[in-house]
């Protein structure tokens, strides 16, 4: 009716009028864009000031844009020279030095031979000169069969020993390196430093090759000659080592850390570590080199305009879903302050702990929504709420769009009906449970510790149940700022030891049994066609409450007494019956009624007719007409499902009382009878009912009737030596 009503009036209204009935209900979601705004920033304070290594973070930076992090000229420098020692050292084989030492053998014996022929003092300055040979060591050359023979000996020696690679022994003990890189023509391997052979080794080697001569001068001739004639075939290659080694110290990456769009630095009251802060001083010097100002003015409209596109994706739900929302401003300004509320928890939990997100109270809003509207409402809230807070700066990345979405599904589902203290007990298990889930699953997509995945879920469990009684006590304040009766309200109206109720049945007993009856055979029929069962049972309850004023004018109060109306004219009786629809609102009102249980007094008439005493004045005056009005209930007519039905069940409940034989073929044309005369009048067209739902109504009091208003069996009565009789008698 609200709708109609607002579709009506807007027929008449200017475009002006229009703008300003919308902008007043999108007023809450800017203020709600812009408080968390102001509680989510972007990082700027980052330029201020760098907190050292072990310091906690004064708030959570999240990096606005994607960046490097240079190392230093030292970092460069030292990681450079660990790198270049990692290249093993360059040997080579030289063919040179190789060459040279059998060429100098060669020649040394080619000039002992010439010598020999020519004067034996030659001989001896050859040999000392070249060979550094002493006087012994000369004579035992002197003869040629020996010095044949020594110089085939030395040259084999020295060309197989110098071929396998001989390296100066003070060079090899000076390298560092354990392991070398030996290159030979063009093929390279690696080999320890240790297995290289030495001079040393050629001694022990050529000692051992001496066991042939027999001749101890001899032995000893053949050491000297290849000391002599040796020359290291295995030296460094210093070049190539050093072009190696420098290509490896360029290879150094200049970029200490990669930092992406959105990712965490730090947390607030984290303690910072070095990798911290050096994105942290990263990101001061890469704001500087930039510019900040219109950094910061593209992230303020950035973030405010992200912060209106989620919101208003809800208000547009609610827009073009549920128009009687909207149409309420205090309900619209009750999304906004709820909204803000959960972000205004958030930002202080993250500035206690390091960011939780099992610890965002995204399932209290879900509880809260659902109690107040539904569980599809809750949904639409929770899930913006998650988007909303994903997407602010120091939040990102953090997790709370899954957690938040399931904890807040969670919570619509398990808090859908609450009749009972343990049903609050079963939201708690849900939540809990999904949140437990939700740890679980993050927990092994990224690698968590057993540890980590229990803390989690015991946080998501501290939640669930802090969310449940955070939505218990701001149940009632909510409840007074949209004036929305929830059904935990309807639970506590409905107990029978109210002192309007319990008036009611001690004063007006008639009128209290009416209404039981009428309770439940309303509930029933709202319950089948998807309506509010319990709104319908307690409205039924108060709906005659206006007959406390004077219950003895009504009949079901007298008693089988004297009638007061039978005295009075028609048009004082109609008056009577007629003020106990404005007695009833004053007596709820003064008893705080919510305004939807009140809406049972004046609709359960409607403006129908009192019929019985508009025919009477007729009779008494057949000359002239009577006024309608003045017979005539002020209405209004139904405006919801459950006070139309509460019309008929009023009715229906007085005709098949008075229904001399009501059998259920009876009772069910009564019903149908009473329903097509409310559908001729108009009394149901304001109500949201189809002829679908009038049916299932029909069936439904048809088959509630038929079983409270059955025949009974009589107890039998014994009279002297009769034979007791049974007989039938009807229930009134």
């Amino acid at each position: 009716m609200r709708v109609r009503e607002a579709v009506r009036a807007a027929a008449g209204e200017t475009l002006l009028d229009r703008l300003r009935y919308h902008v007043v209900r999108w007023i809450p979601l800017l203020v709600t864009a812009l408080v968390t705004y102001a509680l989510f920033p972007p990082p700027s304070t980052v330029l201020s000031r760098v907190p050292d290594v072990g310091q906690r973070a004064e708030r959570t930076v999240v990096a606005p844009f994607p960046y490097q992090v240079h190392k230093t000229t030292d970092e460069l420098a030292r990681e450079g020279e660990a790198r270049a020692l990692t290249a093993q050292p360059v040997y080579r084989f030289s063919p040179t030095a190789y060459d040279s030492a059998l060429a100098a053998a060669r020649d040394f014996f080619a000039d002992l031979d010439r010598a020999g022929g020519q004067d034996a003092e030659l001989m001896r300055a050859v040999a000392a000169t070249q060979a550094h040979l002493g006087p012994a060591e000369t004579h035992y050359l002197a003869d040629s069969t020996n010095r044949r023979a020594m110089r085939e000996l030395v040259t084999h020696f020295l060309g197989e020993t110098l071929s396998r690679g001989v390296a100066d022994a003070g060079v090899v003990r000076g390298e560092p390196s354990r392991e070398i890189t030996l290159r030979r023509n063009d093929a390279e391997r690696v080999v320890a430093r240790d297995s290289i052979q030495t001079f040393a080794d050629l001694m022990e080697q050529a000692e051992a090759a001496g066991i042939v001569v027999e001749d101890p001068v001899g032995q000893r001739t053949l050491r000297r000659l290849v000391g002599a004639f040796y020359h290291p075939t295995i030296v460094p290659d210093p070049t190539l080592t050093t072009a190696r080694r420098e290509r490896l110290r360029a290879s150094v990456d200049p970029i200490r850390y990669g930092v992406r769009s959105g990712e965490r630095i730090v947390a607030a009251g984290q303690v910072v570590t070095e990798e911290q802060q050096a994105k942290l001083i990263g990101l001061h010097e890469e704001l500087e080199r930039r510019g900040t100002e219109g950094f910061w003015t593209a992230g303020v409209v950035g973030g405010l305009l992200y912060n209106t596109l989620v919101l208003g994706a809800f208000w547009l739900l609610i827009l073009f879903y549920r128009h009687e929302t909207y149409a309420e401003i205090r309900e619209m300004a009750f999304f906004g302050a709820l909204f803000s509320l959960v972000v205004l928890i958030t930002s202080g939990t993250t500035q206690l702990l390091p960011i939780r997100p099992e610890m965002v109270p995204i399932p209290f809003a879900a509880i809260l929504v659902t109690l107040l509207y539904d569980g599809r409402i809750g949904v639409f809230a929770a899930l913006a709420l998650a988007i909303l807070l994903d997407g602010q700066w120091p939040l990102r990345e953090s997790g709370i769009l899954f957690f938040g979405l399931m904890g807040g599904v969670a919570g619509a589902i398990g808090i859908r009906a609450v009749r009972r203290r343990r049903h609050l007990y079963v939201t708690v298990a849900v939540v809990a449970g999904a949140s437990t889930l939700a740890s679980i699953t993050i927990g092994l997509l990224q690698g968590w510790s057993m540890v980590t995945i229990v803390a989690s879920a015991l946080l998501g469990s501290l939640m669930a149940l802090a969310s449940a009684a955070l939505a218990m006590l701001v149940m009632p304040l909510a409840e007074s700022a949209t004036r929305i009766t929830t059904d935990l309200t309807l639970l506590e109206l409905s107990d029978l030891g109210r002192p309007l109720l319990r008036r009611l049945a001690l004063e007006a007993p008639g009128t209290w049994a009416h209404s039981l009856a009428m309770a439940n055979l309303c509930e029933s029929a709202c319950n089948i066609i998807g309506a509010n069962g319990l709104l319908a049972r307690v409205g039924c309850y108060y709906h005659d409450i206006g007959k406390l004023t004077a219950p003895g004018f009504f009949v079901e109060n007298q008693g089988g007494g004297p009638n007061p109306h039978d005295t009075l004219p028609p048009t004082e009786s109609a008056r009577i019956i007629r003020q106990h629809v404005v007695d009833g609102i004053a007596l709820a009102e003064a008893a705080g009624l919510p305004a939807i249980v009140r809406s049972f007094i004046p609709e359960h008439h409607g403006t129908t007719e009192i019929t019985y005493f508009l025919a009477r004045a007729r009779r008494a005056s057949p000359n002239g007409m009577p006024n309608p009005a003045d017979y005539r209930y002020p209405g209004p007519r139904p405006q919801r499902a459950e006070t139309a039905v509460a019309m008929l069940a009023d009715s229906a409940e007085a005709a098949i009382r008075v229904l001399p034989d009501p059998s259920p073929d009876n009772v069910r044309e009564a019903i149908d009878l009473l329903v097509q005369q409310k559908l001729a009048s108009g009394q149901l067209e304001d109500a949201p009912l189809t002829l679908r739902d009038l049916d299932r109504v029909k069936r439904e009091f048809a088959r509630v009737m038929s079983g409270t208003y059955h025949k009974r069996i009589g107890y039998p009565r014994a009279s002297g030596g009769i034979t007791p009789e049974f007989q039938t008698v009807e229930r009134e």
